[in-house]
Parts: structure tokens; C-alpha cells; sequence
């Protein structure tokens, strides 16, 4: 961190030749004034102090010689200096020119308040860590509970129940089960991967809209019906023969999410709609939803890792807090974007993503 940033360029000033006592209200306010002359050229910083020390009647005369700061002089450093010339402010040069001054007290406070911020993400984080342990417990047992659940059931059946009706809703819960607990690790791993600095590799190939859309109703659809949820799930597709080039896997995971997290705030008997249009050489995906206002302090907050909407209608949601973060990473790794629009109506989420990547 350098001392550069805390430089200022707006001063009281003073001629050299002015009369000390006319100086009282300045040097009062801020403690010091810049001593310039007509032709701009610096000659000092005057203090209070250099008028007890030296009671001349002309600035010039009074002036006492002071360290200065270099415009690329660490915190550290110039702290050093104030603290050993107990001088409220200091003069900065870049080239042996002067280019402003720098206060201590303007560096001191700007200071503890990095300090304070610091302290509470510390906070913040050490309780987002707890939560997401807390979380990562619950979604990983879930499935695991049902998968293993049901598998002593089916073992436990006879010959004839085996071939019931039932066997085949018990298949479909094993395999939510199994799907979702696969995506947990899955999404797990592609985060560690993308905060590390590692990209994912990205897959370019024929694209088919309706292809993703129709998948993602119908696994929607059956995760609704085993849910006992009553939502509706549609899906606007301006022209089903519509093809582009980009990576398949990583926006269906991008829509899945989207329409993952719609149905997740949506209360029974609403509906989720999910679609795209083409503008300025884009493709622009859209998730909506009939859910209660995102409000704008928490819009970028539920971008962030861990972080997460823990309650809807006073009960508790699934999820780590990982998916719209790995959305986003997704979207910016195809050159994209994710945006929302929220209001009282409804929640829509965009994704916006070049036609050719």
C-alpha cells in the first residue's frame, strides 16, 4: 500500500511575504498551510509550531525545515516520518516536484477504518464458514438419507411388490437423490477450481435451445410431482430451431441453477418461466418468478460464496450458498453476465452471453 492514494491536491495556501497574523484562522482550522509563491513554486508547509518557535512577522521567516514524502512511500514509512516531525501534515514530491500534501490524520482515520472493515469480514466470514459446515452437513445427509433409505426398502420387498407401480416411483426418488448429490460435489469442485485461478475448460459446439429447455422442464416437472409442491413450470421458445455455438453443459448448469433457486422461493400454485432472446450479437436467458422482493442491499450479496437466503415462508431452504456463485463464475467464464430485476411482482435473473464465444 502506497501513500499516493491519500495525497491531496486541494490546500489552504499562503504567499512566503504574508503577515503572520493574518494567517491565525488557517493555521487554527487545519493546522498548517502550504507556503506557495506567485510563480507556484513550493517553499514549505507552515505549522503552528513554527510560529512559536520562530515569532517573525513574515511566513518566510518563520518557515523550519521538514521531511517530505515520496509519492510511492509505503504506509509504513510515512507514518514514521509524521511520528518523528509531529507534524499534522507533509509535503509530497514525485520527481522533485511537489505534487500535494498528505495529512496524518486523514491517513490515520482511513486507517482504522480498513482496520474495522477488516475485522468484521473476519467475523462475517468465520460465521459464513459455520453455516456452510452446518449447511454442507444437511445437503450431503439428505440424499444420502434417501438414498440409503429407500434401498432397504426395495431390498426388504417381495418378488410381486417389486414389480409394482411403487418400484418405479422409488427408482425415481433414488435417482433425485443420487443426481443431487452428485451436483453438490460436482459444484463443490468447479468453485475450487474457479477460485484457484484455474479455469474450467470450455467446450464449444452446437447448441440446441430446445433441447436444453425441454430436458430441464421434464426434470423439473418430476422433482416438483415428488415434492408434493404445486408449481407450474413453462418454458417461451421464440424459434425452436434456433442453434448457436457455445458450451451446452455450462449453460444448462447456469439455467439450472436459475430455475433451481425460481422454484426454491416460489410458494404453491405459482408459476417459473424460463426463455431467451437475441440482442446486440447476445443470447439473453431469463429465469422469472412470482417471489417476494429481493431487497437491493442483498441483490449482490447472494452472488457471493456461502451466502445465502436461509428462510421462505418461515422455513428453512436447501441449498450451501454455492449455486448462484457458480453461476455467475459460469457466465463470466463464457464471456457473460448475470444480472437480476427484482420487484414487488416478481424476481427475473438474466444471463447474457455471446453468440460466438
Amino acid at each position: 500500500m502506497e501513500i499516493e492514494k491519500y495525497i491531496l491536491n486541494s490546500y489552504a495556501t499562503v504567499n512566503p511575504f504574508t503577515a503572520t497574523i493574518l494567517l491565525e484562522e488557517k493555521l487554527l482550522e487545519k493546522g498548517y498551510v502550504v507556503v506557495i509563491d506567485e510563480e507556484n513554486e513550493f517553499h514549505g508547509i507552515l505549522t503552528t509550531c513554527d510560529l512559536i518557535k520562530r515569532p517573525h512577522k513574515l511566513v518566510i521567516d518563520c518557515l523550519t525545515e521538514k521531511e517530505h514524502l515520496s509519492a510511492d512511500e509505503s504506509i509504513i514509512s510515512g507514518l514514521d516520518k509524521f511520528k518523528s516531525n509531529q507534524c499534522p501534515a507533509m509535503p509530497v514530491f514525485k520527481k522533485n516536484k511537489f505534487i500535494g500534501v498528505v495529512e496524518r490524520q486523514k491517513v490515520v482515520d482511513e486507517l482504522k477504518i480498513e482496520i474495522n472493515k477488516l475485522y468484521k469480514k473476519s467475523i462475517i466470514s468465520q460465521k459464513v464458514k459455520q453455516s456452510f459446515l452446518s449447511n454442507l452437513s444437511h445437503e450431503v445427509r439428505t440424499p444420502l438419507n434417501g438414498l440409503l433409505g429407500f434401498l432397504e426398502l426395495i431390498s426388504n420387498l417381495s418378488i410381486e411388490d417389486k414389480k409394482s407401480k411403487k418400484n418405479a416411483q422409488y427408482n425415481n426418488i433414488i435417482k433425485k437423490s443420487a443426481d443431487r448429490f452428485l451436483l453438490i460435489l460436482n459444484d463443490l469442485i468447479d468453485l475450487a477450481l474457479l477460485n484457484s485461478g484455474d479455469n474450467l475448460a470450455v467446450e464449444i459446439d452446437k447448441v440446441s435451445i430446445e433441447n436444453i429447455f425441454s430436458d430441464l422442464k421434464e426434470y423439473f416437472e418430476i422433482a416438483i410431482s415428488l415434492s408434493n409442491r404445486k408449481i407450474s413450470i413453462n418454458y417461451l421458445n421464440p424459434d425452436s430451431s434456433f442453434i448457436f455455438w457455445s458450451d451446452e453443459k455450462k449453460i444448462k448448469h447456469i439455467l439450472y441453477h436459475l430455475i433451481d433457486n425460481a422454484i426454491k422461493f416460489s410458494d404453491n400454485n405459482n408459476k417459473v418461466t424460463f426463455g431467451y432472446k437475441t440482442e446486440n450479437q447476445n443470447i439473453v436467458f431469463f429465469v422469472k418468478n412470482n417471489c417476494i422482493q429481493i431487497p437491493k442491499d442483498k441483490r449482490e450479496q447472494i452472488f457471493e460464496i456461502f451466502e445465502k437466503q436461509n428462510y421462505h415462508n418461515n422455513e428453512l431452504t436447501e441449498g450451501l450458498g454455492i449455486g448462484l456463485p457458480l453461476v455467475k463464475k459460469l457466465a463470466e467464464l463464457l464471456n457473460g453476465k448475470i444480472e437480476l430485476v427484482s420487484n414487488e411482482a416478481q424476481t427475473t435473473f438474466f444471463c447474457t452471453i455471446p453468440l460466438e464465444i
